[in-house]
């Protein structure tokens, strides 16, 4: 099919065997000569739109668009007349055509050149653009966490944590508590909930008690923790101090020992935590077992880990640091992981060190800092 212009402007259908010939137009009635060769320049492009404009032909001939009241006449117009619409809209199409290749060529042609693109980090020669810590795209990654105890509002105050959760807890001014006991009975002591509240207090050093009763469930699951108990029940307030240092791991308790009442008896730890221009102070108490390692000091991080511990993260930390500063201090490769999964869940953890130095690895409540701090010079 042979598809051109005659000269009054309207397309006309040949057949391929008429070209070179003559045949009549369908609209105006007029001999119109075929061409051998129809397709040139751009009208392969359009040729939806000339059928689209047919209809306007036809709505034009049957009266649609007068003048004066009467249909418009077809024989005012001259040969060779165009429809200016059919080439604006022409001309349109070839616009967005430039457009489109453009758009393209600028977005992944050049890139694609430039060693860029779809392979960002390899050049032209194979060799890495840039290196590995920048192949990955900043605006697609995570924010950075806010390093720290994990909770909805940054902690202000005096924040107290017990592992197992759910102690009692007190604390009182320094200067008023006693040099030895419990400080439950001094007058101002205040009772807070571990693991919640975060009391104002002034500027001061304080004196935290965390206490559990000896018959606390959670405790009863330790192992061996009965004979503990039994061994407990008959002996004197010094051995009672002993055998608590042996069950218990170790942590930053300035007094540790077993108080009796009437009724119960309880495993008490005391520590001492200063506030300094009102800022978040925190204290983590421990009451774990020491499942020892062989005959050595040395107890099982592995089995504290996974055994006696929270399973649920509440620190937020640069855990790849950590592990720098564990390989530092000696402490053995298949080891640090754990010690890492207990900072993460607790903040704090003991470990006796190759050097037979009991530290105490921490992480800050507030900023998430790694520190550590000798508790013990030598384990006994």
């Amino acid at each position: 099919m042979i598809e051109f212009k005659a000269e009054c402007g309207h397309t006309v259908r040949a057949r391929d065997e008429d070209a070179g010939g003559v045949i009549r137009c369908s609209y105006c009635g007029r001999n119109a000569k075929v061409p051998d060769n129809i397709d040139s320049d751009l009208d392969f492009l359009f040729r939806d739109l000339d059928q689209s404009a047919q209809p306007v032909a036809e709505q034009r001939r049957g009266g649609w668009f007068r003048k004066r009241g009467k249909p418009l006449s077809r024989k005012g117009r001259t040969r060779g007349a165009f429809d200016p619409f059919a080439l604006v809209l022409k001309l349109c199409y070839a616009a967005l055509l430039i457009v489109i290749v453009v758009v393209v060529a600028r977005k992944w042609i050049l890139p694609l050149a430039r060693g860029e693109g779809s392979v960002p980090w390899v050049n032209a020669r194979g060799k890495e653009a840039l290196p590995a810590e920048r192949r990955t795209d900043p605006a697609t990654q995570p924010r950075s966490p806010r390093f720290g105890l994990i909770r909805k509002q940054k902690p202000k105050g005096l924040y107290v944590a017990s592992t197992p959760s759910g102690a009692m807890a007190y604390y009182v001014e320094e200067s008023k508590a006693p040099p030895r006991g419990r400080i439950i009975e001094v007058a101002g002591v205040q009772q807070l909930r571990t693991d919640g509240e975060c009391p104002r207090v002034p500027d001061g050093t304080y004196v935290v008690e965390i206490a559990f009763p000896w018959n606390d469930p959670r405790l009863n699951r330790y192992p061996e923790y009965w004979n503990f108990r039994r061994s407990v029940e008959h002996a004197s307030d010094q051995q009672r101090r002993k055998l608590l240092e042996e069950y218990l791991v170790p942590d930053e308790a300035i007094d540790a020992f077993i108080a009796q009442t009437e009724d119960q008896i309880y495993l008490v730890r005391q520590y001492r935590a200063t506030v300094r221009r009102g800022r978040f102070i925190g204290v983590q108490s421990l009451f774990l077992p020491k499942i020892l390692k062989g005959e050595g000091p040395s107890f099982s991080i592995e089995l504290l880990v996974n055994n006696h511990l929270p399973t649920k993260r509440a620190y937020e930390f640069d855990e790849n640091h950590v592990r720098d500063e564990l390989a530092y201090y000696g402490v053995p490769e298949p080891d640090r992981r754990f010690v890492v999964e207990a900072l993460a869940r607790v903040g704090v953890i003991p470990y006796v060190t190759p050097d037979g130095r009991t530290r105490l690895f921490k992480i800050g409540m507030d900023g998430g800092i790694f520190a550590t701090k000798i508790i013990r010079e030598t384990s006994q």
